[in-house]
């Protein structure tokens, strides 16, 4: 059993000021995270609730929303959360539920938050977004998770694509970009269909498609 609720782990995921350096760096931080006694299995159901339900986070500056993306996503992230999914200690169905969820999380926070044109370049939170599956701990390598959990990662990298929001959209390709490594076929025929079956396209993302679906963006 946790010690930590959900809105307490909410909090203590996004509720940090911003500075040059992330809260999670910290020389502390491995004491307070553990004191949360999070099990594998929690943390994903936690995650899960949370892009079900991102409406918990409006209270929160869409920055802080950007440095709690890269903490819960992120490989290299000391709160290892996002590995939680290629652990088989939980559930495959639940791992995959939450992978789901993220599709969810798109639709109904990223696109509201991000009209327009995208800014992967500047804006914290677009950059968040768009990295989201770059960061994220496997590109679908058969020795990081199983079959069913990759499926899940490109269905839902497929289901973001046609999001009619620019930064859902470059988010989606840049991880098909890299999960082309391991997934070539598959990824070719997402963005095959995506660019055949879209219409109103920018010229950013028709130009970023046609790279991505290669394999060969940067």
């Amino acid at each position: 059993m946790a010690t930590v609720t959900f809105h307490e782990w909410v909090k203590a995921v996004f509720d940090h000021p911003l500075g040059t350096r992330e809260w999670y760096w910290d020389n502390d931080f491995e004491e307070h995270w553990s004191a949360l006694e999070l099990s594998d299995s929690v943390a994903v159901e936690y995650m899960t609730r949370l892009f079900l339900g991102p409406e918990r986070l409006d209270r929160y500056s869409l920055e802080q929303v950007a440095q709690g993306i890269w903490f819960l996503i992120g490989e290299s992230s000391p709160g290892q959360l996002a590995h939680t999914l290629l652990k088989s200690n939980v559930p495959l169905q639940q791992r995959v539920g939450c992978v789901d969820a993220m599709t969810h999380f798109f639709r109904v926070f990223v696109a509201p938050a991000a009209p327009g044109a995208a800014d992967d370049r500047k804006n914290p939170f677009h950059i968040a977004c768009y990295m989201w599956w770059d960061i994220f701990p496997t590109y679908g390598n058969p020795n990081t998770g199983e079959a069913d959990l990759h499926d899940a990662c490109l269905n839902a990298m497929a289901a973001i694509l046609i999001i009619p929001c620019e930064l859902c959209q470059l988010s989606a390709l840049h991880g098909l970009n890299h999960w082309h490594l391991h997934h070539a076929e598959k990824v070719e025929s997402i963005v095959d269909a995506f660019l055949q079956k879209s219409s109103g396209l920018t010229s950013h993302i028709v130009e970023y498609a046609a790279i991505a679906r290669s394999g060969c963006a940067q």
